[in-house]
């Protein structure tokens, strides 16, 4: 894997605390030195009730690497410790250090939960991105657990969708009950936004673009509003009843007429992420907003 200290990886970097713990001092200053280099705030410990107090004490820490023999508390004791944390959120995401890698350490550090596990002398490339690895694991977890949060309200919103395009469809049948008393427009939009079709007509230059392509257009969208990015492969199989094959050949034709852009991942050769162009965005910014409109007339009490 690549990797490069361009604005981005150190403007992303700059955001995630990494807490480095050793007993030996020149170890975790060379280990400090190459993450700050990379923008990474750094925190020390030299020991591991040090270590431990420290996590205790800032829950935004997002990695830990520490050595394993260490004197009084050692790394695997520290790991152990970190269950008393409060919320799995809080635990960082582990990296074993050491000049000793013996077998039955690193199956137990693995068996704990630990995410990685590096041998002295370590190069640096190899340090940045096992630590790139945890940041990045740290993320999906989040936006995991976040989704499980949201779950019961998009629920709600669906049955108010639900209610909104019955009513539409019957405009002369009893006014629907029991309607919330607020909609939150926004995500009730984004909810709707891939089975309200004809407003979408009028849209140039995306007016005849079909289901499969709007789909893909959701989805980048939805990546947008969270500030997520997201790769070709990951956007390929992002909706269910869309095949990976069809996906990527639509993934292709939106490319080719500027509705989304392709760039390479710096970090990775192998790796392509994909966004809205600005058009396309503006675009689907206006669509959202008329959507918006005869979603809130629909839900509106009626006289």
């Amino acid at each position: 894997m690549k990797t490069q200290s361009g604005t981005g990886t150190n403007e992303d970097a700059a955001k995630s605390r990494v807490l480095v713990i050793d007993n030996d001092s020149s170890m975790v200053l060379w280990v400090r030195s190459v993450l700050q280099t990379e923008g990474y705030d750094c925190r020390t410990a030299f020991g591991g009730e040090e270590a431990l107090a420290i996590l205790r004490s800032t829950p935004d820490i997002l990695v830990a690497i520490s050595d394993i023999h260490m004197p009084g508390m050692d790394g695997i004791s520290l790991l152990k410790s970190l269950g008393s944390l409060a919320g799995a959120a809080s635990v960082p995401r582990f990296i074993f250090l050491t000049a000793y890698p013996e077998v039955d350490f690193a199956v137990q550090a693995l068996r704990l939960g630990a995410v990685d596990f590096l041998v002295k002398p370590v190069r640096p490339q190899e340090l940045l991105n096992a630590v790139r690895g945890a940041v990045e694991s740290v993320d999906r977890n989040r936006a995991a657990m976040q989704l499980t949060d949201q779950a019961a309200l998009l629920a709600q919103q669906a049955e108010a969708l639900a209610a909104a395009l019955s009513a539409w469809k019957h405009p002369q049948s009893t006014a629907v009950a029991a309607q919330p008393a607020e909609v939150n427009r926004s995500d009730l939009t984004t909810l709707g936004l891939d089975r309200l079709r004809r407003p979408r007509h009028a849209l140039n230059p995306m007016g005849e673009l079909d289901d499969v392509a709007w789909d893909l257009l959701l989805e980048l969208l939805r990546a947008d509003k969270t500030a997520q990015r997201i790769s070709v492969s990951a956007l390929s199989i992002s909706v269910a009843h869309i095949s990976p094959t069809t996906a990527l050949r639509r993934i292709r034709e939106l490319v080719k007429a500027g509705h989304i852009l392709r760039n390479p991942d710096p970090l990775d050769a192998r790796r392509d992420f994909v966004a809205l162009a600005a058009e396309c965005r503006a675009a689907l910014e206006h669509y959202l907003e008329q959507v918006a409109k005869e979603l809130a007339a629909a839900v509106a009490p009626r006289t």
